[in-house]
């Protein structure tokens, strides 16, 4: 039963990516304990003494007494619960096949010379009159001394301490049924303590009332801290004062009156959270609180054992002061050896092999890491970080409806699912804004430089637009300006050109952008026909009288981005500025050509352009136009 409840406490008090690697060490620790305390622990607890130092005899433990075997199995369930005291305080980082070894090794080297020298009769700290009724000292002290030197040798798990020594609090897994563990240990520490007198005596009735009366007494003096301290009840630590008046009465509960088992237990819950301060000053982190718990509730245990023990109960002839005495040394060896003997075998242990999971192993938890035990959190976890390593908005977590992460899941395929739309939309908007090559390559971070070999340039002016916007209202001007444009942006995308930008009632686009063809000067020109019969046909079907002016000029470009904010993919070069002259200088209602443009379509049939004449353009001089006569739209 206590096995029980030591498995529901750790497992619950754990973060969730660890409980399953916690419970499953109380299950294996308890049958390598069993097995090792059977071949090996029992003789050298309990055999015949060598100098009262360890046990040489009943080795491979074989019995046709009833009592003996009873006796036999009621010892290997101490020695396993003191074993997995240790699983409590070094969970969540500690190698699960390392602790395995602790294990075993706490169970045929450690555990059994510390009993033999307190509860054989002939063992040198019974000799002396050291008394531990139930394992204050034997059980609980000696878990929670093996525990303090793993949590040494193994450091803080990552995250506990912040940088400025602030305590990060992990929250448990599942605290409800830590709460329900330590109402299965409270109700096992009957046979824990009731049981350690060996027989059914009269004293065991109040045996059983100052256990009762130590825990309960525990837990009232930890919630009246909590609630001076903290303000509030603190949920962990009020568990761990009822287990700290548990541990602190049972070595001397069958000695003890009533009201004095009250103040023990009093005492025991105020260890614990002296103890537990202790610990984070010193940043030493104990996932649970056993050590407080066990070893520090545990040696004040011990020594109350002098302080209010009744001498004759105790029958060892001692006085008070000489009772205290010894109680001090028992303590004091005990804990030497315990301690000094973990921490030389640990910190072999981490020298030779390691004993702590990987820093990856740890964030990932130890559920899946050292067993492969996913879970739904872990799956969404999974998702989540691919999401953020890939960038790809369209994985799904899983929506199961009935288990938590399942709905987690539920809302964050909702949130992703209204990144993704932002994100089309957004680069819907990225893509209308600038050509396709572009957008793609300005997502990526990339700087935008580009240079054209050869491309032509198309400037469009709309004639009498300025003199017809100062007679209408700002949204009516846009909304016209909105028409028009449109209709030359189905124009240009028809011809494969390029718009690069409006400026006032002026649109410039160019062709041969989007890839290098030797039929650019030829989509430009169709393109420019194209707004010519658009405009008119917006006339007619607005009732007004605007004309346009067009020019265009072929030759190279460099295009790019430039500036942080309100960029556009823009031209420069002479080329863009003789297109400029070529619209600035033009003829209302006509396509004016450099001849450069000229030279590029005057042999297409449908084509028919006539000289102009010459032009005077600012650093080039004079040059030849030529302007377009007659030609076709095709729009299929």
């Amino acid at each position: 039963m206590m096995q029980a409840g030591f498995m529901c406490i750790e497992a619950g008090a754990t973060r969730n990516k660890n409980n399953i690697n916690t419970a499953l060490k109380n299950i294996c620790d308890f049958g390598i304990t069993i097995l090792a305390f059977w071949m090996v622990g029992y003789g050298l607890m309990f055999g015949n003494s060598l100098s009262g130092f360890m046990g040489t005899s009943d080795f491979f433990f074989s019995s046709e007494s009833p009592r003996v075997t009873g006796w036999f199995i009621y010892q290997a369930a101490f020695c396993g619960a003191a074993i997995t005291i240790v699983s409590g305080a070094v969970a969540e980082r500690l190698k699960f096949s390392m602790y395995l070894a602790i294990a075993l090794v706490g169970a045929i080297l450690i555990y059994p010379f510390v009993g033999h020298w307190v509860w054989n009769d002939s063992g040198w700290l019974s000799q002396l009159g050291f008394i531990d009724f139930a394992g204050s000292t034997v059980v609980h002290s000696l878990g929670g001394a093996i525990a303090l030197a793993g949590v040494i040798i193994l450091g803080p798990r990552i995250g506990r301490f912040r940088e400025d020594g602030s305590i990060r609090e992990f929250n448990g897994s599942n605290l409800p049924l830590s709460l329900l563990g330590t109402l299965l240990l409270f109700f096992g520490w009957f046979g824990f303590n009731g049981g350690s007198g060996g027989a059914f005596t009269e004293n065991v009735p109040l045996i059983l009332v100052n256990t009762i009366l130590g825990g309960a007494s525990g837990l009232a003096a930890t919630i009246i801290i909590c609630y001076v301290v903290y303000r509030r009840p603190r949920v962990l630590k009020i568990m761990n004062g009822l287990l700290g008046g548990l541990v602190a009465v049972t070595a001397c509960c069958y000695a003890v009156k009533p009201f004095e088992a009250i103040i023990i237990g009093s005492m025991g819950g105020i260890v614990v959270l002296f103890s537990e301060r202790l610990l984070e000053r010193f940043h030493l982190d104990d996932a649970v609180g056993a050590i407080p718990v066990h070893m520090g509730a545990g040696i004040w245990g011990t020594l109350a054992v002098g302080v209010f023990g009744d001498p004759d109960i105790l029958g060892t002839g001692l006085s008070g002061g000489q009772q205290i005495g010894i109680q001090m040394i028992g303590v004091l060896v005990c804990f030497s050896f315990v301690f000094s003997a973990s921490f030389i075998l640990l910190f072999f242990a981490n020298h030779v092999w390691g004993i702590r999971v990987s820093r990856a192993a740890e964030e990932a938890g130890l559920n899946v890491a050292e067993h492969r035990a996913n879970d739904d959190v872990e799956d969404l976890l999974q998702i989540m970080q691919e999401q953020a390593r890939s960038r790809d908005l369209s994985l799904r977590a899983s929506q199961e409806p009935f288990t938590q992460a399942g709905q987690i899941g539920v809302h964050y395929n909702n949130l992703v699912w209204s990144l993704q739309k932002s994100a089309q939309e957004t680069e819907g908007i990225l893509h209308r804004i600038l050509p396709d090559s572009v957008a793609e390559r300005l997502k990526q971070g990339s700087d935008i430089y580009d240079t054209y070999e050869e491309v032509s340039v198309i400037f469009i002016d709309l004639v009498g637009f300025t003199s017809l916007s100062n007679t209408l209202v700002a949204r009516r001007v846009v909304s016209l300006l909105n028409d028009i444009f449109s209709r030359f942006d189905k124009r240009a995308a028809r011809f494969q050109v390029e718009k690069i930008k409006t400026i006032g009632d002026s649109y410039m686009a160019v062709s041969g952008l989007l890839e290098a063809s030797p039929d650019h000067a030829e989509r430009a020109v169709r393109m420019a026909l194209g707004a010519i019969e658009e405009v008119a046909r917006f006339n007619i079907e607005n009732k007004f009288n605007l004309d346009i002016r067009v020019g265009i000029n072929s030759g190279p470009v460099i295009g790019g981005i430039i500036g942080e904010s309100r960029f556009m993919y823009d031209m420069w070069g002479d080329t863009v500025n003789v297109a400029s002259r070529m619209e600035s200088e033009g003829i209302k209602g006509k396509i004016q050509l450099s001849e450069a443009t000229y030279d590029l379509v005057k042999l297409i049939p449908d084509l028919t352009c006539i000289l102009r004449g010459e032009l005077e353009v600012k650093g080039k001089g004079n040059m030849k136009t030529w302007l377009v006569e007659s030609g076709t739209t095709p729009t299929d």
